[in-house]
């Protein structure tokens, strides 16, 4: 026994010793392959086939803060590969929150998967307002847990690299699962966070816009304040009900 024992702890030794010896630049190369090969395998788990309709519109409201009005997007939606319907409503968006250090490398701006974004960014907003995110096959309305929320995100990004023609995005393995992998690990905070209502610009507030510029602004205030009335791979289906 001592003996098996011994020679057993020489094995591992001498693979500890490989390892240590081993060139620095090798044992990049074999985590990187690794890394590879992890990319490919979350690739193909990904279901790409969902169709992505229209061209989403974006509105830049002040610095780093822009908007996604419905009522000016009337086509722009996803359908999924299970023949559930995402179409988002307005919302406040950032496109990809992506770290400013990683702007500049290819693929990493936060509108590179716009669609995809757009989507991800509404069902978080859905789950925080209490509405349904969706609807299913059957037209009725459904509702996203955050692990469904993530996975949708890579489909749509997958659907996105897979018509490079479409969208002018290469296909990238690694990036799939980099985005994927950010969402679900750092994503818990914002999906718990406070809702955050968008007013759709209405004759109303357009005519809001255009009083205060002028110099009876506060009359104008007050008479409109008197008017104003008070105010694991998930579960690939969507619920009928809230989920938390």
């Amino acid at each position: 026994m001592k003996q098996a024992a011994d020679e057993g702890l020489t094995s591992m030794n001498g693979v500890s010793y490989v390892l240590t010896v081993m060139h620095p630049v090798l044992l990049l190369i074999l985590a990187l392959s690794l890394s590879s090969c992890a990319a490919n395998r979350f690739y193909e788990k990904v279901d790409g086939s969902g169709v992505i309709v229209g061209r989403p519109c974006i509105e830049w409201k002040q610095p780093d803060k822009f908007v996604y009005a419905r009522s000016k997007n009337p086509e722009f939606s996803v359908k999924r590969p299970n023949g559930e319907i995402i179409k988002p409503g307005s919302i406040e968006t950032d496109g990809g929150s992506i770290p400013r250090l990683l702007w500049s490398q290819r693929d990493f701006s936060p509108w590179t998967y716009a669609p995809a974004y757009l989507i991800h960014d509404w069902m978080y907003e859905a789950h925080r307002r209490k509405v349904p995110a969706g609807i299913d096959a059957d037209g009725h309305a459904i509702y996203y847990t955050k692990d469904q929320a993530d996975w949708i995100m890579a489909e749509v990004i997958k659907a996105q690299m897979e018509k490079p023609g479409q969208f002018q995005t290469k296909r990238s393995r690694s990036h799939l699962r980099k985005i994927y992998w950010a969402v679900s690990k750092f994503g818990k905070t914002a999906w718990n966070g406070e809702a955050h209502p968008v007013e759709e610009e209405t004759s109303s507030t357009l005519i809001t816009d255009t009083l205060k510029n002028l110099p009876l602004l506060p009359v104008l205030d007050s008479i409109k304040n008197e008017l104003t009335p008070v105010p694991a791979k998930p579960a690939m289906n969507g619920s009928r009900t809230h989920q938390e």
